[in-house]
This record gives structure tokens, sequence and C-alpha cells, in this order.
């Protein structure tokens, strides 16, 4: 009897481990997140925070672009086109400045880089500066006990494996421009209406409000890296929010303390020569073409081009605080005279 019992513990072991190892296996050869190598079946590029982790470590690149999902609609192609470079996209939607840092951090280790695009949004800057939601540490390091995550996860198995296996035979051409991106909105004016309600206003924020969060994000995430690599160029911009948001911002009382930040990012880092700063966020024939837009946020991928042709002809690019100041002045401007055409 307790041989018997033995031999079937024995057997029931062997079993799982066989099973277990089938799946590891299933998992490495598939590979849905491209942990260990650029695949060659099209992925799914459907979450950023378990998909930039490969494409980061595992792709051939020497540029990069990274932001929220304000960078989301960008075309690698384009931003190779118009800076002689090799790019790959890096967003992480709803992400704060902390993000951005730990991915750039992982870029700069594996990659030499000729230039990094980051898109800064003055939200983002004031996050918490420890902000690590979203990053998963097992896709990122080279730990190989810590693989266990990933090539024994039952939704990566039974979910991600079997969809992935779908795109077999599709082509993967222009999968870098393709990732992310949106097709199921509609960019025109009464979308960006639709996605807010007018407000009366709240009383403003004091400017220098979590002014010490977004200059311990910039130096952190940011300068850490700009001082540490002269040899990239950093092309820093601020995104082209709709006139909506800022309407938005300024009638909730939290516009003030965003165009501080803003300021900010050019008090700490003009003066290194790798870094260039250019602000889209006031470009007013952007900003106020509502149709550019499918919410009082998001712009259309035309737009996402015309940043890059701007940038590559050093268009909007801000060589003192008093410029960064300027661009702040002209979207009050914007938003007083979007009130009074259309405010109730």
């Amino acid at each position: 009897m307790l041989r018997t019992r033995k031999r079937w513990a024995i057997f029931t072991l062997t079993v799982a481990i066989l099973l277990l190892s089938l799946c590891a296996l299933t998992v490495y050869l598939v590979d849905p997140f491209e942990h260990y190598r650029e695949s060659a079946i099209l992925p799914l590029y459907d979450q950023e925070s378990y998909n930039n982790p490969g494409i980061a470590k595992n792709y051939d690149y020497n540029a990069v672009i990274l932001g929220t999902s304000m960078v989301e609609m960008s075309h690698p192609s384009v931003i190779d086109e118009c800076f002689g470079v090799s790019s790959v996209k890096l967003p992480m939607r709803g992400s704060h400045t902390a993000q951005m840092g730990w991915q750039l951090a992982h870029v700069l280790d594996t990659h030499e880089l000729k230039l990094a695009i980051l898109a800064v949004d003055a939200y983002s800057l004031m996050g918490p500066p420890d902000d690590m939601e979203e990053i998963y540490d097992y896709l990122w390091n080279d730990s190989v006990p810590d693989d266990v995550s990933y090539l024994l996860n039952l939704d990566v198995l039974l979910v991600r494996v079997p969809r992935m296996l779908r795109n077999l035979g599709k082509s993967t051409a222009t999968k870098r421009d393709d990732m992310y991106q949106w097709t199921d909105v509609t960019f025109s004016a009464q979308s960006v209406f639709d996605s807010f309600s007018f407000q009366p206003q709240q009383e403003m924020t004091d400017p220098d409000y979590r002014l010490e969060r977004s200059t311990e994000n910039i130096r952190r995430h940011i300068e850490t890296y700009v001082a540490a690599h002269p040899e990239t160029t950093f092309k820093i911009y601020m995104p082209p929010y709709s006139v909506a948001y800022w309407y938005v911002m300024t009638r909730g009382g939290l516009s003030e303390q965003q165009y501080r930040s803003r300021a900010r990012v050019c008090e700490l880092l003009l003066d290194y020569p790798n870094v260039e700063i250019y602000d889209y966020s006031s470009r007013l024939e952007w900003i106020t073409d509502l149709n550019n837009y499918f919410d009082y946020s998001h712009h259309s991928g035309a737009i996402s081009d015309a940043i890059m042709c701007a940038m590559a002809a050093g268009e909007n690019r801000v060589t003192s605080v008093d410029d960064m100041a300027a661009g702040s002045a002209r979207i009050r401007q914007a938003v007083e005279d979007f009130a009074a055409a259309y405010e109730p």
C-alpha cells in the first residue's frame, strides 16, 4: 500500500513537472511580450506596461520617443526620416515622469542612443517621484528566477499566446508605426465638446504647489540621464493639448501650477548642451483647431507627425525661461478667447 502511494506521488509530481515545463516552453517559444527576442510573429501591442520592456531590450534602435498616451500616435518612420535615426516609441498611458525615467534608464543601459525625444506633460511632472505603478520589474530585469512570473503565467499561456498565434503570417513591416495606434476614435470638435463640461471658475491653486515634486522628478528622472549621457541629444517637448484642456485646467484652478512646472523644466535643463526644449502646447493653430482631437487632450497622428517635422526644423524651440513664459501667456489668451466663444 505504501509503495503504491509512493508511486502515485512520483507519477503525479512527474506529470506536474512535465506540464509546467510544457507551459513554460510554450510561452518561451511564442514569447508574446518579446521578453527574450524580437518576435517574427506580429505581437499584440495592446498593453504598454507589458510590451515595452521587450521592445526596449530586444529591438534594434538608436533613438526613442517616450511619454504618456500623447505619443501613442507617433510614427517612428517619420522620426527616422526627420532625424536620420532608427527609432521606437515607448509610451505609457496615464504615467508620470517616474515611469519615463525608469524606461529611460533601461534604454540607455542596453542601447547607445543618438536621440531621446521626451514628451513631458505638465501634470506628469507633479506625479509621485517614486511612482512605479504598472512597472513590472520581472519583465525589465535579467534575473532568470524572476522569469517564472512570465513563463508560468496563466493569462500569458491561455490568452496571450493563442491570440498572438492568430497573427501568424501577418506582415510586421509597419509594426513600429502601427503599435499602440488608436483605430476606434473620431477626431472632431464635437468629440472634444463631448469630453468635458463647462464649469464655474474655481480658486486658482498656488503656482508653487507641488513644485518640489516637479523639481525632484526633473532632477531624478531626466537630468540624471542628460548629465550622464552627453553623447545623446535630448529633445524635450511640451505636447499640444487642446485649448479645451487648458480651459478645463483653468476653470479647475490647476493651470498656473502646470505653467510653473513647464518653466521649471527650462530652469533646470536649458544649460545642458545636449538638451533642446520645444513648446508645442502653445502652438495656437494646432491647439485651437479642435478637429485635430478626439477628446480635450489627445491629438491625431497627423499632429504627431507635424510635431516631428517642426522639431527637425527648429520651430517653437525654447531658449529661455522667458520663451516658455510667453508660451504660457499665449495659452492663457487662447483660453479667454475659447471661453468667450463657447461658454454658455
